[in-house]
Protein backbone atom coordinates (compact mmCIF):
# COMPACT_ATOMS: atom_id res chain seq x y z
CA UNK A 1 0.00 0.00 0.00
CA UNK A 2 1.57 3.67 -1.13
CA UNK A 3 1.92 5.77 2.08
CA UNK A 4 -1.10 9.01 1.98
CA UNK A 5 0.38 11.95 0.80
CA UNK A 6 1.10 14.28 4.05
CA UNK A 7 -0.64 17.83 4.83
CA UNK A 8 -4.12 18.55 4.75
CA UNK A 9 -7.21 16.79 3.28
CA UNK A 10 -8.27 18.12 -0.10
CA UNK A 11 -11.62 17.79 0.74
CA UNK A 12 -11.32 19.93 3.70
CA UNK A 13 -9.44 22.35 2.02
CA UNK A 14 -12.47 22.71 -0.53
CA UNK A 15 -15.22 23.08 1.88
CA UNK A 16 -13.33 25.43 3.82
CA UNK A 17 -12.04 27.42 0.55
CA UNK A 18 -16.00 27.65 -0.42
CA UNK A 19 -16.85 28.80 3.16
CA UNK A 20 -13.92 31.71 3.00
CA UNK A 21 -15.28 32.28 -0.34
CA UNK A 22 -18.23 32.59 -0.02
CA UNK A 23 -18.12 34.94 3.10
CA UNK A 24 -15.91 37.04 1.10
CA UNK A 25 -17.99 37.38 -1.59
CA UNK A 26 -21.24 38.00 0.48
CA UNK A 27 -18.77 40.78 2.60
CA UNK A 28 -18.66 42.35 -0.77
CA UNK A 29 -22.65 43.52 -0.76
CA UNK A 30 -22.82 44.21 3.14
CA UNK A 31 -22.13 47.34 5.32
CA UNK A 32 -18.22 47.27 6.89
CA UNK A 33 -18.09 47.49 10.39
CA UNK A 34 -14.37 47.77 11.65
CA UNK A 35 -14.75 44.41 13.84
CA UNK A 36 -16.46 42.50 10.77
CA UNK A 37 -13.92 43.99 8.22
CA UNK A 38 -10.89 42.85 10.76
CA UNK A 39 -12.41 39.11 11.13
CA UNK A 40 -12.96 38.94 7.25
CA UNK A 41 -9.42 40.13 7.17
CA UNK A 42 -7.76 37.74 8.92
CA UNK A 43 -9.63 34.50 7.78
CA UNK A 44 -8.75 35.73 4.30
CA UNK A 45 -4.61 36.52 5.11
CA UNK A 46 -4.63 33.24 7.14
CA UNK A 47 -6.18 30.86 4.35
CA UNK A 48 -4.36 32.85 1.68
CA UNK A 49 -1.48 31.42 3.52
CA UNK A 50 -2.15 28.19 4.03
CA UNK A 51 -3.16 28.44 0.40
CA UNK A 52 0.36 30.22 -0.72
CA UNK A 53 2.27 27.50 0.75
CA UNK A 54 0.67 24.36 -0.75
CA UNK A 55 0.46 26.20 -4.14
CA UNK A 56 3.94 26.63 -4.38
CA UNK A 57 4.39 22.97 -3.05
CA UNK A 58 2.55 21.80 -5.94
CA UNK A 59 4.96 23.87 -8.46
CA UNK A 60 1.53 25.95 -9.06
CA UNK A 61 3.14 29.65 -9.36
CA UNK A 62 0.29 31.31 -10.20
CA UNK A 63 -1.61 30.37 -7.72
CA UNK A 64 1.08 31.16 -5.35
CA UNK A 65 1.15 34.55 -6.50
CA UNK A 66 -2.39 35.37 -6.56
CA UNK A 67 -2.65 34.14 -2.83
CA UNK A 68 0.53 35.68 -1.49
CA UNK A 69 -0.79 38.88 -2.96
CA UNK A 70 -4.49 38.39 -1.28
CA UNK A 71 -2.00 37.57 1.88
CA UNK A 72 -0.34 41.04 1.51
CA UNK A 73 -3.23 43.03 0.53
CA UNK A 74 -5.63 41.88 3.19
CA UNK A 75 -2.98 41.76 5.75
CA UNK A 76 -4.98 42.66 9.32
CA UNK A 77 -1.96 43.49 10.94
CA UNK A 78 -0.67 46.41 8.88
CA UNK A 79 -3.86 47.07 7.13
CA UNK A 80 -3.70 49.11 3.48
CA UNK A 81 -6.03 51.92 3.24
CA UNK A 82 -8.14 51.86 0.94
CA UNK A 83 -11.67 53.34 -0.07
CA UNK A 84 -14.64 50.99 0.57
CA UNK A 85 -15.06 50.25 -3.01
CA UNK A 86 -11.56 48.82 -3.19
CA UNK A 87 -12.26 46.67 -0.38
CA UNK A 88 -15.18 45.47 -1.53
CA UNK A 89 -13.56 44.68 -5.20
CA UNK A 90 -10.70 42.76 -3.28
CA UNK A 91 -13.57 40.69 -1.44
CA UNK A 92 -15.63 39.97 -4.02
CA UNK A 93 -12.13 38.97 -6.34
CA UNK A 94 -11.00 36.91 -3.41
CA UNK A 95 -14.11 35.17 -3.13
CA UNK A 96 -13.80 34.53 -6.40
CA UNK A 97 -10.67 33.43 -6.38
CA UNK A 98 -11.19 30.55 -3.75
CA UNK A 99 -14.35 29.28 -5.12
CA UNK A 100 -12.66 28.95 -8.34
CA UNK A 101 -9.37 27.93 -7.09
CA UNK A 102 -11.42 24.51 -5.68
CA UNK A 103 -13.53 23.74 -8.87
CA UNK A 104 -12.20 19.97 -10.04
CA UNK A 105 -10.47 20.20 -13.37
CA UNK A 106 -11.66 18.57 -16.40
CA UNK A 107 -8.57 16.33 -17.58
Amino acid sequence: MAPKPAGPDAAVLRWLAWAIGLLALGSAFIPFTPDRLRGIHWALAVYSLLEAGIAIGRGRRTAFFVYAAFAVLLNPVRPFAFAPQIWRLLHAAAGIWLIGDHVPRRK
